[in-house]
């Protein structure tokens, strides 16, 4: 990362590390310590990097001198320090380390963040089918319990409904995705029904739910199976 890109992260972090000074409750916070030291990753401009993120820890502790003139806490210069060196030693390994082992380059890194994000077209008829579904189920049980006053033959549509819903998203792209637009929509849709259509709360609405639960299983083991197996 360019020095000029981490100096503004840092800097714009300044605050969130004052903050955690003053609320610790045991010691102050030693990420207070942490800016100046992270001037050794930058070892072909050392001395510039710790001028500029020691400018940048400077800010931070003007800042704690300033909480702890109000009296939000109280400023501790020997564990500043040796927090420094921590980090010095710390940040020294990691860099040492990282020089030993042989990152991929950044043209590696573009093309596999190009591929991540290179998404399969969404599959169109289950996301119709779920829609119209829903629908249908809004339209039937307005249809019976507002004119039949059948409440059996509407809770029976209801879960047929629940039991096929999960399901549809094993024929999508974005199984995870769909599962989760799939249970807010038949949350709404229950709760539609029962608000508007029953008017009451729904008789035996645990097998509703039990349904939906079962499916729901169903669908994930159907799913993971399959992502096994082309996985291998």
């Amino acid at each position: 990362m360019e020095l000029s890109v981490l100096a503004m992260i840092m800097l714009v972090i300044q605050p969130v590390f004052v903050y955690l000074y003053i609320k610790s409750v045991v010691r102050p916070s030693i990420f207070i310590a942490a800016t100046v030291a992270m001037s050794v990753f930058y070892t072909n401009d050392f001395m510039h990097a710790l001028l500029v993120f020691g400018g940048i820890n400077l800010v931070g502790v003007l800042f704690v001198k300033l909480a702890e003139r109000k009296g939000y806490t109280k400023f501790s210069p020997s564990y500043f320090f040796s927090g420094v060196i921590c980090w010095f030693i710390i940040f020294g390994i990691i860099s040492f380390i990282s020089s030993l082992i042989s990152l991929p380059s950044l043209d590696n890194v573009s093309e596999s963040f190009d591929a991540f994000l290179s998404l399969p077209e969404p599959v169109a008829w289950p996301i119709i089918t779920f829609f119209s579904a829903s629908l249908v189920v809004l339209f039937v049980n307005a249809t019976i319990l507002l004119s039949l006053k059948n409440t059996s033959i509407a809770f029976k549509v209801l879960v047929v409904y629940a039991v096929i819903s999960p399901l549809l998203p094993l024929f999508s792209n974005y199984f995870w995705l769909s599962q989760i637009v799939t249970f807010l929509a038949v949350i709404n849709v229950l709760g539609t029904c029962e608000k508007y259509f029953f008017r009451t709360k729904i008789e035996n609405d645990q097998a509703i739910a039990l349904a939906y639960a079962g499916s729901l299983l169903l669908s994930c083991v159907i799913y993971l199976i399959s992502a096994f197996f082309n996985l291998y």
